[in-house]
């Protein structure tokens, strides 16, 4: 590593390690620190000569879907500006995804520093929450809490933002241990957990809850393929799970409130606001099933069609589930290449899953964050769109990275 790639690197890593914290208090300077990020990645590649990572197949396919979003797409979009001005944009998705997973992310040093960083902010947020919980306002931000926690945060995505980055901790933590690095690092991660899934729980997210669950079962799945030792391991966390579960329905109003409406979307899904985004997502994915409406047009097409009468739904930004808005969006030119991606990322989840007992672990936790982010029937927020979509990313990025660490130290 030359003298000029360290300076690039510290600086990339630097934007890295304050990006959860930008998350909570400044989305315009999350933003902004991604986009830079992908700057310095570009600049480091250009001075290298070293562009091998644009072949390989993962960003290859994203780079593949960003020429035909702003070839295929956009230029045929119902509304062409407001389509190009994200499928434009995105890229800077794709360069930070790279920039994290190739480059970054690659040494141990960067790891355990990024993975002590998260904790700390996690911690910090999850103290917060708690604190609104019981006083009802947050000391951080000043929200109250009005049916949902916020943290510091300023809307209720706090159990969002702590299940997606616990888990991509948790993988770099793992990571780590499992390498001989630092047993420390990874008790710290266990030790955070159960505040983390407590303010999960407690923030009446559904969607959070419920695939934070799912998550946690892909965990303990894991855990039973990982010899006797955490065989028991995940017995006894489930009983304790469980317990811990039926304990907070049982003595919060609020959450078994929040159960109830979850049941009462789900019996009536397609009467619901959920399903009628959704049905009408697919309604314009039928009538442009190629390019789709064009990226970011949801809400606008809607508006037409409230207009002319052909629909009476609220408009929303997005469809609230992210594989309808690609089709609505996108049609099947960007669909079916994304959904190819995620084939990718999965192939690699489950090969650690099935692969080496010191890995099932690992891929146990790679699995849950891409159940977190891409669980195909999950109410979401927009994948296109800044904070959710900086969130996902994030948590793929590093996720992908632990796994392609563990992948390069044991060759």
């Amino acid at each position: 590593m030359t003298s000029l790639d360290r300076k690039l690197h510290l600086a990339a890593s630097f934007l890295l390690l304050c990006l959860p914290a930008f998350l909570i208090f400044s989305r315009a300077v999350a933003d902004f620190s991604v986009v830079l990020i992908g700057v310095i990645f570009l600049v480091r590649s250009w001075c290298a000569n070293d562009w091998s990572w644009a072949r390989e197949k993962d960003i290859l396919v994203l780079l593949i879907i960003f020429v035909l979003m702003n070839v295929l797409v956009s230029p045929f979009a119902e509304y062409v500006v407001k389509s190009f001005g994200r499928s434009l944009s995105w890229l800077r998705f794709i360069i930070f995804y790279a920039a994290v997973t190739r480059w970054v992310l690659l040494d141990e040093r960067t790891i355990r520093r990024f993975t002590i960083v998260v904790l700390s902010t996690m911690a910090i947020a999850a103290f917060d929450a708690l604190y609104q919980f019981f006083a009802g306002v947050s000391l951080v931000s000043g929200q109250p809490m009005t049916g949902r926690l916020t943290g510091p945060l300023d809307r209720p995505n706090i159990g969002m933002y702590l299940a997606k980055l616990g888990l991509a901790a948790g993988a770099l933590g793992f990571v780590v241990y499992a390498r001989g690095q630092s047993n420390k690092l990874f008790l710290a991660t266990c030790c955070v957990s159960p505040l983390l899934l407590m303010v999960v729980f407690l923030s009446g997210e559904r969607a959070a809850s419920v695939l934070t669950l799912l998550a946690l079962l892909l965990v303990t799945f894991s855990l039973l393929l990982s010899g006797k030792l955490a065989r028991r391991v995940a017995v006894g966390l489930s009983l304790c799970s469980v317990a811990a579960l039926t304990f907070l329905l049982i003595t919060s109003e609020r959450i078994w409130g929040r159960v109830e409406e979850l049941v009462n979307v789900l019996s009536d899904y397609t009467d619901s606001i959920y399903g009628q985004l959704a049905l009408l997502g697919l309604r314009f994915f039928g009538e442009n099933p190629i390019t789709g409406t064009g990226m970011g047009n949801f809400p606008l097409v809607c508006k037409d069609y409230v207009q002319q009468g052909l629909d009476g739904n609220l408009c929303h930004p997005h469809p609230h589930n992210f594989y309808i808005e690609w089709l609505s969006d996108t049609g099947l030119i960007g669909t079916i290449p994304f959904t190819i991606f995620m084939v990718i990322l999965y192939w690699n989840g489950a090969k650690a899953l099935f692969g080496p007992r010191d890995t099932r672990l690992l891929g146990g936790l790679y699995l849950g964050v891409m159940v977190m982010s891409l669980f195909p029937l999950s109410v979401t927020q927009s994948l296109f769109s800044n904070w959710p979509a900086m969130l996902a990313w994030l948590s793929i990025a590093t996720t992908v990275a632990a796994i392609r660490f563990a992948t390069q130290k044991s060759d």
